[in-house]
């Protein structure tokens, strides 16, 4: 439940900080004193988009924290640790935080959190209906969650959505396959033709310099021919050679260093250099040995170096890039087998999947149509105590068979047919009401009056607060379009739907706000250029009196106050 909720620099609430108890809690106030300021703090608590415009004029933050506990909620204490949200006891306290940047923060016991994970964790704990919550019940699509709820379909639920979205995603996979299936061939058609075309080749690494190398040998083999042979006749084979002469020369040192022994270092150099020149000289007559003029050698060079740079100029720049390509092609045409083998798989696994959704289906179909006549009955007998008397309120369950030729258009098949479907599974279900005897029930969109459809919203919220377990419910207003006797009944409602959850309600009538275990009041005030919202609980004189001005306006009277007391003492007894 709810303990405590403190607001700072939030629209004209300039600092509050309210405790709360169990039962039923009433909020009153004057029209624009900051009952709906106080909803959207809690609203921003519990997840809503946040603005910098909500800061109070002047402050540079606002602040919204609140305190719940969980004794009673033990599902609640799972899921926070399941969350990875720290809870070493029953209390737990959430905060958000709004700058003037525009940015906010998030915390759940001191630990950061996700605006994803604040809407997680605020929709196990408060159940906010206002105005727009009530009218969306005349929105037929939402019909179906009060009737899972009631029905307690939340495991079979989840076994069908795991079925319809894994087929679902298969069956995207599968579309596009057939939709490119063409498309798919034309291009596998044309990765072969870039693999033959390489392969014709079939490069090797560093091949292109290789190629060079060779050409430059034999493009130019006269003119290494005479320079090899000259380099080889001027260091050993002509008169008067390099090493003819640097014999000669040796031979002088030696003799220089019989009689000086520091010439035998140079000689030794010579010695070194002499067949450094000898090795030169032969290498240089080996060289020359083999090298001849090769006409068809040349001619299939040049052509294997064409061959090569059409593919570097295609597929490259480098040669090392169409080796790499030649390997990805391969990879690509040699994995996995022709598009028609994975549309065959993909569409054995879809008729499996098919078959698994259509019996989750039907189970989970079955299950809200046995539910749905208790729900109807339930439904009726609530609106009979809240003064729709004569009420018919009829479940209407349907299924939408789709015409196609596509065998895997839904993920449901039921005796061979496709059906419709969504995440809830094949039924449309839509809630229909007639409110006078002999009247055709219609759906609420139809006939129900913004009176009607509040009482029908606390019906719903009332049958389903068995198994709901949700801490606190708060209605803003469900008062609307209804007065005097009516509004009575509601406030009965209200005060036992408060022995299961804790409640606060916003009303504008006394003979709801008689049935308050706590009265708080929203109450506006100037000081110099400021004006403040706060929000203090009354005392059992007070709570009186602000009944009386409900009932009477400004001007609160003795018998306005007594007519107070009246209707406090019979609220009282009603719910006793």
């Amino acid at each position: 439940m709810l303990r405590s909720l403190f607001i700072k620099n939030y629209a004209l609430i300039e600092e509050i900080t309210v405790s709360f108890d169990s039962g039923l809690s009433i909020i009153t106030g004057e029209t624009g004193a900051g009952k709906s300021i106080l909803l959207g703090a809690l609203g921003l608590l519990l997840g809503e988009r946040s603005t910098s415009d909500m800061i109070r004029s002047g402050a540079e933050k606002a602040i919204v924290e609140a305190e719940f506990d969980l004794i009673d909620y033990p599902h609640i204490t799972r899921h926070l640790t399941d969350s990875e949200f720290e809870i070493s006891d029953p209390t737990l306290i959430i905060r958000r935080e709004i700058n003037r940047k525009g940015t906010s923060r998030a915390f759940v016991n001191d630990s950061p959190a996700s605006i994803t994970s604040l809407k997680e964790v605020g929709e196990l704990l408060v159940d906010l209906h206002g105005q727009h919550e009530h009218q969306s019940l005349l929105n037929s699509d939402r019909h179906i969650s009060f009737l899972d709820e009631y029905a307690s379909v939340s495991k079979q639920l989840e076994i069908y959505r795991g079925f319809y979205t894994e087929f679902n995603t298969l069956h995207s996979k599968y579309e596009k396959l057939i939709a490119n299936r063409e498309a798919s061939e034309k291009e596998r058609s044309f990765l072969e033709f870039q693999l033959q075309e390489i392969d014709g080749v079939n490069p090797k690494p560093n091949e292109d310099e290789e190629i060079e190398q060779h050409l430059k040998k034999l493009e130019h083999s006269e003119e290494l021919q005479m320079v090899a042979s000259q380099l080889h006749s001027i260091l050993y084979d002509s008169d008067g050679s390099v090493f003819e002469r640097l014999s000669a020369a040796k031979a002088l040192v030696e003799k220089l260093r019989r009689f000086d022994e520091s010439f035998a270092t140079p000689l030794g150099e010579i010695s070194t250099s002499l067949e450094s020149i000898r090795e030169l000289a032969h290498t240089a007559a080996r060289y020359n040995e083999h090298i001849e003029a090769d006409p068809a050698a040349l001619d299939e060079l040049r052509s294997r170096q064409v061959q090569i740079n059409r593919l570097k100029k295609k597929y490259g720049p480098d040669l090392a890039d169409v080796i790499a390509l030649q390997e990805r092609l391969k990879e690509q045409l040699g994995d996995g087998g022709s598009i028609d083998e994975q549309i065959k798989s993909i569409a054995t696994q879809l008729s499996g999947l098919q078959q698994k959704a259509s019996k989750a289906a039907t189970e989970l179909s079955e299950t809200r149509k046995k539910t749905a006549k208790k729900f109807e009955k339930e439904i009726i007998a609530e609106l009979s105590t809240l003064g729709i008397e004569q009420a018919s309120f009829i479940v209407d369950s349907s299924t939408n068979e789709m015409a196609t030729s596509d065998e895997f258009a839904s993920a449901v098949l039921i005796k061979g047919k496709p059906i419709a479907t969504n995440k809830n599974g094949i039924d449309k279900i839509e809630f229909l009401l007639s409110t006078n005897k002999g009247e055709s029930p219609k759906p609420l969109a139809k006939v129900a009056s913004g009176g009607e459809v509040s009482r029908i919203m606390l019906s719903i919220k009332t049958v389903l607060s068995a198994s709901e377990q949700i801490p606190v419910l708060i209605f803003d207003e469900i008062d609307t379009g209804i007065s005097g006797r009516i509004a009575q009944r509601v406030g009965t409602a209200m005060k036992k739907l408060a022995r299961r959850h804790q409640l606060i309600s916003i009303t504008h009538l006394g003979q709801i706000a008689a049935f308050g275990d706590h009265h708080y009041i929203v109450e506006k005030s100037t000081k110099g250029a400021a004006t403040t919202s706060q929000l203090r609980l009354l005392t059992q004189k007070e709570h009186e009196a602000e009944i009386a001005r409900l009932l009477a306006g400004e001007s609160v009277t003795d018998t306005s106050l007594k007519a107070a007391r009246s209707l406090v003492e019979e609220a009282e007894s009603l719910v006793t």
